[in-house]
């Protein structure tokens, strides 16, 4: 059978940096295909994030364009370049690992230059290059600690100081900040975006976390059993998402997915509608629906509701409370619905008529409630 082809578009370059493209890769292990055949091009000076569940293919791509796995087909170019068999220390590319790989026996200095003593890169050179890193990193003081010295989020940086220290022009990070606490990895997603906009690096990040791809990226990659699924901003993912896969994984609380039907939404069979939980409003008139439960956020409320037989979740701000009572009205506005055609088909259908939504039918007061759904 003939696989299809998955594809990106990357965002704009910046002058002099160098682009990556990758030319219909794949990649085998035996029998199993890790990376369908994909075409991506990620141009220079942009920071990409490849983003993903746990065993989507995220790791296996950078690893590629690292140059420690090998493509089953396919070819990368960097700058124009071919560089698919070449081995990785002749790639002009830099990797910062997820366990940080720090030398235990080296300390700070010794560390951040080693990939420069591999190179025989001069001795003054190296001094007045590890002193400008250390300045920009904040890792002066720190320079004659060994590893086991330092904090977590010290280790990220010296980690990070190793790869900027080499002056390679394009950055390869693979889940850099899943093993530091909440508030250094906030601390850590805005070092490292302000580093690459400072340097113009082509960076390209692999996570799992939805907020450090949103608040990162210039440009996503969202990745499924080793396809694309979508490509776009933060921005364009999140308010146009192209696939029910894209709609759900975006978002937290996710997008309530439910079928088009179970909302009196006019559309071809098997059609699922999408709605964000804060494009849902408590309104006097609309969809009716009956209080299931709700969540105390702090700033917000999380409230579920029964629709018919179909389960939404809507956001509100806590201050406004819980409605008065357990019959309530949904309404959104028209171009807030989303509608998804059966996989597998077009990404999705056009916003409907407004004339046709039911969130802008009578007052729901005058129908009969819904019981919540079993």
């Amino acid at each position: 059978m003939k696989r299809a082809k998955s594809t990106c578009v990357a965002a704009q370059s910046l002058p002099d940096a160098p682009g990556l493209i990758l030319h219909d890769l794949s990649k085998d292990y035996g029998t199993q295909r890790a990376i369908e055949t994909l075409g991506c091009e990620i141009r220079g000076g942009e920071f990409t994030v490849l983003l993903g569940p746990s065993g989507c293919g995220k790791s296996t791509l950078l690893r590629m364009i690292a140059g420690f796995e090998t493509p089953t087909g396919g070819r990368i170019t960097l700058g124009g370049r071919d560089i698919t068999a070449l081995p990785s220390s002749q790639r002009d590319i830099a990797m910062v690992f997820q366990n940080y790989a720090l030398f235990p026996h080296l300390d700070v200095a010794g560390n951040i230059t080693f990939g420069l003593n591999v190179r025989r890169v001069p001795r003054a050179e190296q001094r007045q290059r590890l002193d400008e890193v250390a300045r920009m990193m904040g890792l002066d003081a720190l320079l004659r600690r060994k590893p086991a010295q330092l904090s977590g989020g010290q280790q990220q940086r010296v980690a990070l100081a190793r790869a900027v220290i080499s002056g390679r022009p394009v950055l390869l990070m693979d889940e850099p900040l899943s093993n530091l606490d909440a508030k250094l990895r906030a601390e850590m997603r805005a070092e490292i975006r302000a580093l690459q906009r400072r340097l113009g690096l082509t960076l390209i990040y692999v996570t799992h976390d939805q907020v450090e791809a949103m608040t990162m990226a210039d440009r996503i990659i969202l990745l499924n059993a080793g396809r694309i699924e979508q490509s776009g901003t933060p921005e364009q993912i999140y308010s146009r998402p192209a696939t029910p896969f894209a709609a759900r994984f975006i978002g937290s609380p996710p997008m309530n997915l439910v079928p088009a039907e179970a909302l009196g939404i006019a559309a071809p069979p098997g059609t699922s509608a999408g709605l964000r939980p804060e494009d849902i409003e408590i309104a006097e008139t609309g969809l009716p629906a009956r209080l299931v439960s709700h969540e105390y956020l702090g700033a917000d409320l999380l409230i579920t509701v029964a629709a018919g037989s179909a389960r939404l979740i809507l956001r509100r701000p806590a201050r406004l409370g819980l409605p008065p009572g357990p019959e309530l009205c949904l309404r959104w506005a028209p171009d807030a619905l989303h509608r998804f055609a059966p996989q597998p088909g077009p990404a999705s259908l056009p916003t409907p008529d407004p004339a046709s939504d039911p969130a802008s039918g009578p007052a729901c007061a005058a129908e009969p409630a819904p019981q919540p759904a079993s």
